[in-house]
């Protein structure tokens, strides 16, 4: 009897050894996680099933671009289902974590697949439901020459499939010739982390003197300084963008910072790994900028992460008193660099509405007692009008997109004619008022493609059908100079836009190289 008991004992646990095997060999999800003396595996090849072909916006047609360790580089797909893209290590590998960096076109639904002769694939996970950002995925180890991810339902039906980063890892004592990601990409290491290597933590810089304070009569010439990227304002090709504009005649430098929240009724905003700049670069630029002698706004944006425009966000006490946190912070980083010209917000239309005048009036007086510089409000060009701000701030800020003609192909004459309307109607505003505030143009620009005179504001819905136009551009440009320049309120722009490093844009609105920037240029030696 007792011998028995032993066997029956002896069986349950050989079950439970069995059980706890099956379990083991089993994909594990996680959100975050980290593999012991894990290395980062090394790919050799990456292909993909389709590049996004939009002639603006779109990256460049390399696949590689998802394990260059660049965040700002990337993968796009065409827009189309069972998208793919696909890694090859050159060699079986011990696979055990994969990272994806998601681009803003994520998948939703996605499976992700091995295989040691890309002719049998095995599933690995499927996954549903994401919600795009970084996905860390633990499982349990296998041995792959490839490895794919296959998109199966887009955030987007409108929009294809798009990484930043496809990072795979495995036991280092199985793949004995790769390395720590720290040795590799110390950068991209340390935002897995959350924290900094030695080699890539260096202390904040020293505030660089401002070439004075911002007169109010002061005409500022300036472009719209725009990053989606973490460490992008800090490197080397953004100094030399800022010295491009400097030989231009550009004197002023708008630097845009997003911040995100998930949907327009939520009251939590936040920064983003990937579209929010580090302190480090954010203080690099506006150093580098006062080192050429140019004055800085700081220009705070709230994006949407479901693609909604901000101007629809719906405010709450909560709401502001989290935008109150953001704007702090960022206006006391501004005083400590002495930045000269601080936007308190931008194209918020929903939250500049009578019922809501004494929070911003509450966040002014926040703001103004931690930065000593100017403050402007940057109202959405149909939204100027309404706001009841403007007399507890420095400037009238408008974003300038206003429509021009109905036409594809307006003459030169007919876009001056249209922005001498907008002029007098900004003019009318003002007496009737008495609102004696100089104005300026925190953003304006144009794509340079047919029609953009239309809607300013809208990047053109299909611009592979669209044909590249600079002349349009340039005569928006010109037009809106001629017919403002005429007015003693009118006291400067930020031409939107341009990027830190040079982005593949023959249709979108930066002028870097295009008709539009000789006419800036001349017009620079004018103001």
């Amino acid at each position: 009897m007792k011998n028995l008991i032993l066997v029956v004992l002896f069986l349950f646990c050989a079950i439970g050894i069995v059980f706890c095997a099956q379990k083991e060999d089993s994909p594990v999800y996680s959100a975050k996680g980290s593999v012991s003396e894990e290395v980062y595996l090394k790919v050799e090849l990456v292909t993909v099933s389709s590049f996004d072909v939009t002639p603006d916006w779109a990256p460049l047609p390399k696949p590689e671009a998802v394990t260059d360790g660049n965040l700002l580089t990337r993968w796009s797909s065409g827009y189309i289902p069972g998208q793919w893209i696909c890694l090859d290590f050159g060699q079986p590998k011990v696979i055990s974590k994969i990272v994806i960096f998601w681009e803003a076109a994520y998948a939703v639904d996605y499976d992700v697949l091995t295989s040691l002769d890309e002719k049998d694939w095995q599933p690995v996970l499927s996954l549903k439901g994401q919600d795009g950002g970084i996905d860390e995925i633990e499982f349990a180890p296998l041995k792959a020459r490839f490895i794919k991810i296959l998109g199966k339902k887009r955030f987007n039906p409108q929009w294809g499939i798009s990484l930043w980063e496809f990072l795979c890892f495995g036991p280092k004592d199985e793949n004995s010739t790769d390395k720590p990601l720290s040795f590799v990409y110390a950068r991209l290491a340390d935002q897995l982390s959350g924290e900094k290597t030695q080699e890539v933590d260096p202390e904040m810089e020293e505030p660089q003197a401002s070439p004075g304070a911002l007169a109010l009569d002061e005409f500022q010439k300036g472009v719209a300084y725009t990053s989606w990227g973490r460490t992008e304002l800090g490197i080397e090709a953004s100094d030399k963008t800022l010295e491009h504009l400097h030989g231009i005649g550009v004197r002023h430098i708008g630097i845009m910072i997003v911040w995100m929240q998930d949907t327009i009724e939520e009251n939590t905003i936040s920064s983003d790994l990937k579209d929010t700049p580090d302190d480090e670069a954010l203080v690099h630029a506006i150093n580098k900028a006062h080192c050429l002698g140019m004055k800085v706004m700081l220009k705070p944006h709230v994006d949407v992460r479901t693609g909604q425009w901000r101007g629809d966000i719906i405010p709450s006490q909560d709401w502001f008193a989290a935008y109150k946190k953001y704007l702090i912070y960022y206006a006391r980083l501004a005083a400590q660099y002495n930045v000269e010209l601080f936007s308190i917000g931008t194209e918020l239309v929903n939250t500049t509405l009578p019922m809501w005048q004494s929070q911003w009036e509450d966040v002014i007086k926040e703001v103004r007692s931690v930065f000593p510089g100017r403050l402007v409000y940057s109202a959405n060009w149909d939204e100027y009008k309404t706001v009841d701000l403007w007399d507890k701030l420095d400037f009238i800020g408008i974003d300038a997109y206003f429509p021009l003609t109905e036409k594809k192909n307006p003459a030169k004459e007919e876009l001056i004619a249209a922005w001498r309307h907008n002029a007098l109607e900004i003019d009318n505003w003002l007496k009737e008022k008495k609102l004696n505030k100089p104005v300026v143009f925190n953003e304006v620009g144009y794509c340079s493609a047919d029609g953009t005179n239309m809607q300013p504001w809208s990047v053109l819905s299909n611009l592979e059908k669209e044909f590249i136009d600079q002349e349009e551009q340039a005569d928006c440009l010109e037009a809106m100079l001629i017919a403002c320049s005429d007015y003693p309120w009118f006291k400067g722009f930020y031409w939107w836009n341009y990027f830190p490093q040079e982005r593949w844009s023959p249709l979108g609105y930066t002028i870097r190289g295009k008709q539009a920037e000789q006419v800036l240029a001349d017009w620079l030696k004018k103001l």
